[in-house]
């Protein structure tokens, strides 16, 4: 299980979620884009790593105590690595793809998006749920600041059963600030396929063309399943866009 939990902090939440059936939600806060009609140019903050993850809540195996729970893990440790290959092959990095597909959907919108040189955070951060920042400083050259940040990007299925698939499955969690990081603008939480029931997050139905009833057949698929990533990663640039 460390393999996941390591994964950053909304993982480790989402993991929680598996075993609690619960997870706090940080409160959301629509935006008003008449009061802000100043706001054109948002600097984009850095974001923590989002590797691609297959992961199945309700593992039948995790019914059994200890020893059922290290064999949970034990499978999916086993899927992931077979999941890895496939990414690794089509050489997919969900924040670079992320990053053009909100830029392109912002600008539509009206906005310039400015992107730090490292888009993975590299000095220590403190954040809170949905991996949102607890505090924020004032940015330089822009109106605005957008803090972003994925929880899961990956393939989920709910369970084992046949009525439960493996589907191209993002969440993430998104708060825009004040220039000088003061005042709060929006902040929100998007799901594209939701089953980890993230409470009022803005939800996304999953395409069917992606869904998969077994792991085996999501392994077959191969390069065809990163296509289902970029739809769900699509979905959500286009959804955080439409709020703003």
């Amino acid at each position: 299980m460390k393999q996941y939990l390591s994964r950053g902090p909304l993982m480790a939440a989402l993991m929680l979620l598996a075993l609690t059936g619960c997870v706090s939600m940080p409160k959301q806060q629509a935006y008003n884009r008449e009061s802000h009609t100043n706001i054109k140019t948002i600097a984009v903050l850095g974001t923590t790593q989002a590797r691609p993850t297959v992961f199945m809540l309700n593992h039948p195996g995790a019914s059994f105590g200890l020893i059922g729970g290290l064999i949970a893990a034990s499978d999916q440790a086993s899927k992931q690595k077979k999941f890895d290959a496939i990414v690794a092959e089509t050489g997919f990095e969900p924040l670079g793809y992320f990053k053009e597909q909100l830029t392109t959907r912002m600008s539509e919108r009206g906005y310039t998006l400015v992107w730090p040189q490292a888009q993975v955070e590299t000095a220590k951060v403190e954040r809170g749920s949905f991996g949102l920042r607890k505090a924020y400083t004032a940015a330089q050259g822009a109106d605005a600041q957008l803090d972003i940040n994925f929880g899961f990007v990956g393939y989920a299925a709910a369970g084992a059963t046949d009525d439960s698939p493996y589907r191209p499955t993002v969440t993430v969690g998104a708060r825009l600030v004040s220039a000088d990081g003061q005042q709060n603008y929006f902040t929100d939480f998007f799901a594209y396929n939701n089953v980890f029931n993230l409470g009022n997050a803005v939800a996304v139905n999953a395409n069917a063309d992606y869904a998969y009833p077994d792991f085996d057949n999501l392994h077959a698929a191969g390069p065809k399943t990163v296509e289902g990533l970029k739809t769900a990663i699509d979905a959500i640039a286009a959804e955080v866009a439409r709020q703003l």
